[in-house]
C-alpha cells in the first residue's frame, strides 16, 4: 500500500513495476490492490512500454509520465538507492505533510487522515527500522493537529517503542507524591524527611490572581478620567465642579493608600496631641497600598506586551506535559482540556496512562502549574499564567457526571486536602522548572522566534 502512496505523494507518478523493487517491501504486507490507490489512465500509462505516444501525451491527468518511462526509472534508481530506514522516512514525512499542508482537514478527518501513517510506523516497529527525526517531527506535527489525547498518546507509544524518542515521560519519577495523610512521612528534595503536614507548612502559598476586579478597576478610573478630561476640553461648564470633585477624590485616594504610614508617622512626630485620635486603619484596606495596587495591576493587563514572558509560559507547559507522559501538549493548558484528557485515560482501548489516581492527578496539576511557577520566579504579577486553572481542573472532575465521584478521594477529605494538593503541585512544578532551567530556556528561545510548531519543541527536548 505504502510504496503506491509514495508514488503519488513524492513524484506524482503511476506506480511502475520497477517502484516495487526500489522499495524493497514485502508485498504479501500489503491487501490494497494498485487499482485501489492508482488513476486507472496512471495505471495503463504506468505499465505500458515507452513510446512517441506517450512522450509527447500532455494531459494534466497524466502529470509527469508523458515524459515516458526513463524518468520513471530515473527516480525509480534514486529511491533504490536509499537504505530501507531512508525510504520508510521518506514516506512517512510525506504522509504527514499531506495531513498538515490540507487545511480543510479538522478534528476527525484529522484522525481518519492519520491512520496510514500511524500503520506505517506501526510496521517499521515490526520490522526494527527506527525513524529518523525529521519524520517523527512530522509525525508529532501531524498528530497535535488532531487536538486529541488518545490520538497523541498512541503516537507518542509507537514512537517510543521505535526508540526515536527517549525523553517523553522521563521526568515523572521525579515529582515527589502528595502522601495520603498529614501524619505520613516523605523524603523531601533537600533530602531531609518530613511529614506531610510539615513540608506543607513550609512551603510557599500558591500565587494569587484576582485579574477580573484589577482590570475591571483599570477601566472605571479609565473612564472616570477620561470623562473629567472631555468634560474640560468641551468646557461643559455644568458639570466642571463635578469633575473637578472627582479629580481631587482621586488624588486624594491615591496618596492616602500610598503615603498613609509617612502620614501617620508625621502626625506622631509633630502633632503628638493629635496622635491618640489619628486611626491606625482605614475603612475598605484603604493606606495599605491595595486600592491604587488593583488599579496599577489592572493597567498592566490591559497594556502590557512581553513576548519573551509568554514565550516562557508556553515553554514551562510544553515541558511538563511531555517529561510527565501527558500527551497535551498545549503551550496554554486549562482546565477543560485538562479533566476531558483525565475522562479519557479511564476509558478502554487508549494508550493514555490512568490519570484518576493519586500520581496522575499530580502530574496534570504540576502541568497546570508550570506556567504559574515558571512566571512567578521573575515577576511579582502574574499576567500570561492563571493559578485559578489548577483548581478549575479539580472542580469540573467535581461536576463530571463521567467520572466516578469514589474515584475523586479528596472530596471526602474536606476543602483543606484540595488546598494542599495545589500547594504541592505549585512547589513541585517550581522545582521541576528550576531543575531543568536550560531545557525550558532552549524550548523558549524556539517559540520566540515565531515558527516553532510542536515538532520543534520535541527536538529541543530530545536534543535532536
Amino acid at each position: 500500500k505504502f510504496r503506491n502512496i509514495a508514488c503519488v505523494i513524492f513524484f506524482n507518478l503511476a506506480c511502475s513495476t520497477e517502484w516495487g523493487e526500489a522499495f524493497q517491501l514485502p508485498s504479501s504486507t500489503y491487501t490494497v490492490s494498485q487499482q485501489s490507490i492508482c488513476p486507472p489512465t496512471i495505471l495503463h500509462a504506468a505499465t505500458s512500454q515507452p513510446s512517441e505516444e506517450n512522450e509527447t501525451i500532455t494531459s494534466p491527468q497524466q502529470g509527469l509520465v508523458a515524459l515516458g518511462s526513463s524518468l520513471q526509472s530515473q527516480l525509480a534508481s534514486a529511491f533504490s538507492a536509499l537504505d530501507e530506514s531512508d525510504q520508510y522516512d521518506a514516506v512517512l514525512t510525506g504522509l504527514c505533510a499531506k495531513v498538515l499542508d490540507d487545511s480543510s482537514l479538522s478534528g476527525n478527518d484529522v484522525i481518519v487522515a492519520l491512520q496510514d501513517p500511524i500503520r506505517l510506523l506501526e510496521e517499521m516497529n515490526s520490522r526494527r527500522v527506527p525513524a529518523g527525526s525529521r519524520s517523527v517531527m512530522a509525525l508529532i506535527d501531524a498528530a497535535a493537529a488532531a487536538q486529541d489525547a488518545k490520538i497523541m498518546a498512541q503516537v507518542m507509544s509507537l514512537a517510543a517503542k521505535n526508540r526515536s524518542i527517549s525523553q517523553y515521560g522521563i521526568l515523572q519519577r521525579e515529582i515527589t507524591p502528595l502522601p495520603t495523610s498529614r501524619d505520613s512521612r516523605v523524603k523531601c528534595p533537600d533530602g531531609k524527611t518530613r511529614t506531610r503536614g510539615e513540608r506543607l507548612d513550609s512551603l510557599p502559598d500558591v500565587p494569587t490572581d484576582d485579574r477580573g476586579k484589577e482590570v475591571t478597576s483599570a477601566l472605571a478610573v479609565t473612564t472616570v478620567l477620561g470623562l473629567c478630561w472631555v468634560a474640560g476640553v468641551l468646557n461643559l461648564e455644568d458639570i466642571t465642579p463635578l469633575t473637578n470633585t472627582l479629580w481631587g477624590l482621586i488624588v486624594f485616594v491615591g496618596v492616602v493608600d500610598n503615603f498613609f504610614d509617612l502620614i501617620k508617622f508625621g502626625v506622631k512626630t509633630f502633632a503628638k496631641d493629635k496622635a491618640d485620635e489619628f486611626p491606625e486603619e482605614l475603612p475598605l484596606s484603604l493606606g495599605s497600598g491595595q486600592v491604587t495596587g488593583t488599579v496599577v495591576n489592572g493597567f498592566n493587563r490591559l497594556m502590557q506586551i512581553d513576548t519573551e514572558r509568554e514565550c516562557e509560559c508556553e515553554a514551562a507547559a510544553f515541558f511538563a506535559a511531555y517529561t510527565l507522559g501527558l500527551p497535551c501538549f498545549s503551550f496554554r493548558p486549562n482546565a477543560l482540556e485538562a479533566a476531558v484528557m483525565a475522562a479519557e485515560s479511564s476509558q478502554p482501548d487508549n494508550d493514555i496512562d490512568p490519570l484518576l489516581t493519586n500520581n496522575g492527578i499530580m502530574k496534570i496539576l504540576v502541568w497546570l502549574m508550570a506556567p504559574v511557577a515558571m512566571e512567578s520566579v521573575k515577576h511579582p504579577q502574574l499576567i500570561q499564567s492563571d493559578p485559578r486553572e489548577a483548581e478549575g481542573f479539580l472542580n469540573r472532575l467535581e461536576r463530571s457526571d463521567l467520572i466516578d465521584k469514589n474515584d475523586l478521594w479528596w472530596l471526602a477529605e474536606g476543602p483543606e486536602e484540595k488546598e494542599d494538593m495545589l500547594k504541592w503541585a505549585y512547589t513541585e512544578a517550581d522545582l521541576l522548572m528550576r531543575r531543568q532551567s536550560t531545557a525550558v530556556k532552549e524550548i523558549t528561545e524556539r517559540l520566540a522566534s515565531g515558527a516553532a510548531t510542536v515538532g520543534d519543541c520535541v527536538a529541543a527536548v530530545e536534543n535532536y
